[in-house]
């Protein structure tokens, strides 16, 4: 992973140079810091490989890489490394659940938990 971000940050850097430094900032938050979009904080753990035109203004910026895209390189991870159970992404969730929550917590804590991250 930190491989991954590496070479994110370098895309990331690239982009700034170009020219093309905003990434898509949710709600009015884009109004509240102007230049939180340029920061590496808020770029895409998975952008896309291209960038394209934002439907909503009209800028070229780089979204996130599609949900298929994801989910066929994680299947493509599991069948390279020989795991024959089926998985997919969300089954990420399930195993970081396991790990992170304290003994007997129930698990809709946790689920609210991550929907409180989520939308933050």
């Amino acid at each position: 992973m930190q491989r991954h971000l590496t070479k994110v940050k370098l895309l990331h850097e690239e982009d700034l140079l170009a020219g093309y430094d905003e990434v898509y900032l949710p709600y009015a938050f884009a109004r509240k810091d102007a230049h939180a979009g340029k920061s590496w904080n808020w770029q895409y753990v998975f952008p896309a490989v291209k960038r394209s035109l934002d439907p909503r203004s009209g800028i070229e910026r780089r979204h996130h890489v599609s949900e298929t895209v994801l989910q066929k390189a994680v299947k493509e991870a599991m069948r390279r490394a020989g795991i024959q159970k089926r998985g997919s992404c969300h089954t990420f969730r399930h195993y970081a659940d396991s790990r992170t929550m304290p003994t007997r917590t129930v698990v809709t804590t946790s689920t609210s938990r991550m929907k409180v991250v989520d939308s933050a």
